[in-house]
């Protein structure tokens, strides 16, 4: 009875070892399929409208002449999309469109007074890290990959497209398959500009208000 049962168990182990190479690969494949979906299962997605306000006002780094730049108001929308890779650590992207104001003022003789307004629209895809320091509270920070869609070419007009960096900080809450937050961020346009001849920078901060589905 017992050598029965060795021999039994001697040719099922043979049979699993000589299994054909088409089964194998189809046992492979099936077991890297179920670790896919499960690791997908495990994580987390976030698709965000976000809206927000914000001042911006532009840096022209101590050049000497007969002008300056006022502080204006501005706003911006978009979608986020954010992918969990750690419990604390995510990654961010999206698409954003930006509507900001450059007021630049002069003091020439017979001038003085006189602003020359600007309407700088911008479309941005960020490319952030996002730290989640406990359940409610983060912090953000990467670049941003813009482009000045109204700009004609004239020298009086400022030119915003390059690669900016934006940080900011929030709070989060999330409510079943929804989240909301909030992220007053810092942002620099042209840290590296596109157009080589523009020196100035647009700096702009506020608030982004945001409503997110998790999937």
């Amino acid at each position: 009875m017992l050598k029965q049962s060795l021999n039994r168990y001697k040719n099922n182990s043979t049979k699993i070892l000589t299994l054909s190479p088409l089964m194998k690969f189809k046992l492979i494949l099936s077991a890297l399929i179920m670790c896919s979906l499960q690791a997908f299962s495990q994580s987390q997605n976030n698709i965000s409208v976000v809206y927000g306000f914000s001042t911006a006002n532009v840096d022209i780094h101590g050049a000497i002449g007969d002008f300056g730049y006022n502080t204006k108001t501005g706003l911006t929308s978009g979608v986020l999309y954010t992918k969990t890779i750690k419990q604390w650590f995510s990654l961010q992207t999206g698409l954003f469109y930006a509507d900001d104001k450059a007021e630049e003022n002069s003091i020439l003789p017979g001038r003085s007074g006189i602003n020359i307004d600007g309407d700088l629209k911008i479309v941005s895809i960020p490319i952030t890290a996002k730290f989640t320091v406990i359940k409610y509270l983060f912090a953000d920070a990467g670049l941003s990959f813009d482009k000045e869609i109204n700009y004609s070419g004239n020298y009086l007009q400022l030119d915003q497209s390059g690669i900016g960096v934006e940080l900011g900080v929030g709070g989060q809450y999330p409510f079943g398959r929804f989240s909301i937050f909030v992220n007053p961020y810092f942002k620099v346009y042209g840290m590296t500009h596109f157009n080589r001849a523009e020196d100035f920078n647009m700096i702009e901060g506020g608030f982004k208000f945001g409503l997110g589905y998790n999937f």
